[in-house]
């Protein structure tokens, strides 16, 4: 990019929230090019013309299963709530949102840097990080420059990678990150990239309930299509799983526009018939064929550290985020860290995967704890 071009979208990133977004949405189309833009603005139509009433889609077929493993009688309230009986026990839940956490553990969880200070203090591992200001690049600038490799710029809070961008090696690359991040918030954090897989953890009250493997999200190419054509392919099939409702899109972003240039790559690439190729970094876009149930696959010492890092932060329900070379030792042993707990995990994770047939039924057993706990906190 032209550095004039560069430093009007610096000026207009300067001028509030709005310009930020309008900085960033320059910035977006000018690395993935108008047809991928077009794209993009074709998919949000569709989007927009589903069913928007806050069901996120196949959380209502997942809680009426678990309704009937748990021998509940389920009641959808539409918009993504649905209320359970079981005798004279009651639960209500809204798609991954159960109520066992309360709303301040939840806000805490999602303040990544407070969270970070919390599994600090207790022993655990994590990146190496510098909170800065999106008015003031100097610090990420510093940090960048002392950490000798790639790097992550997210938003100091949020969840599901929303505004992630990683693979940032260059202070270009920095900048153009600071305004994807700071389109949703104005203090940001840089961390070092941690390399290994990344593995989520699902505990409830300190039980381990699964452990999915998450991998970047891929295509597979056909020796025609370029990389662009592929992701549109895949959204296509998410279209259709989603049955009407609203799906999770791979999204070309930033992300996706660093991983490719980093194998030497880009959108207009056309990948062998058979390659398989990831496109992004951050793993939150991923689909099934990305992930794996890895339960009792993974060693004690890590199943020791995910559970630490949920009673650091206090989340009874909690997804916990680490990355590791070697899932059969210690973060400490590996060099992994814990990326972050998630106090409103998404559970769909745990049923879309490379195997269904041996997802566990974590929906069903957060229930009978729901119901379970009714029951004992009611009066006699």
């Amino acid at each position: 990019m032209p550095a004039d071009v560069e430093a009007l979208l610096e000026l207009v990133g300067r001028a509030g929230r709005r310009g930020r977004r309008l900085a960033a949405g320059v910035d977006l189309v000018r690395s993935v090019g108008v047809g991928e833009a077009r794209r993009r603005r074709r998919d949000d139509e569709r989007l927009a013309a589903l069913e928007g009433d806050g069901r996120r889609p196949g959380y209502t077929g997942m809680w009426h299963e678990a309704a009937a493993g748990a021998g509940a009688v389920a009641a959808d309230l539409g918009g993504g709530f649905l209320a359970f009986r079981r005798g004279a026990a009651y639960a209500r839940v809204w798609n991954n949102w159960v109520g066992l956490d309360d709303v301040v553990t939840a806000r805490l969880a999602a303040d990544k840097e407070r969270a970070h200070r919390l599994l600090t203090q207790a022993g655990l591992p994590v990146p190496p990080h510098r909170r800065f200001d999106t008015r003031d690049l100097g610090p990420a600038r510093d940090f960048l420059g002392r950490c000798g490799g790639p790097c992550v710029v997210k938003p100091v809070s949020g969840a599901g990678g929303s505004g992630t961008t990683s693979g940032v090696r260059t202070v270009r690359q920095l900048r153009r990150a600071r305004l994807r991040a700071a389109r949703l918030h104005d203090e940001l954090l840089i961390e070092r990239q941690v390399p290994g897989d990344v593995m989520r953890f699902l505990l409830l009250d300190g039980e381990l309930l699964d452990v999915i493997q998450r991998r970047p999200p891929t295509v597979v190419g056909d020796g025609r299509s370029t990389i662009s054509e592929l992701i549109a392919a895949e959204n296509e099939r998410r279209f259709l799983a989603a049955a009407g409702e609203r799906p999770w899109l791979l999204r070309p972003d930033l992300d996706c526009v660093f991983t490719l240039e980093a194998r030497g790559l880009r959108l207009s690439s056309v990948p062998t018939a058979g390659a398989r190729v990831a496109v992004k970094t951050a793993v939150s876009q991923n689909g099934p064929a990305d992930n794996e149930s890895v339960l009792g696959t993974v060693g004690d010492a890590l199943v020791a550290d995910a559970t630490r890092a949920a009673d650091a932060v206090g989340v009874r329900l909690a997804g916990v985020d680490v990355i590791t070379n070697d899932p059969g030792v210690s973060l400490r042993d590996s060099g992994g860290a814990v990326l972050e707990v998630n106090a409103t995990p998404g559970l769909h994770y745990h049923y879309e995967v490379r195997d269904p047939a041996g997802a566990v039924p974590v929906a069903e057993l957060i229930l009978e704890r729901l119901l379970a706990g009714w029951a004992a906190a009611a009066p006699a």
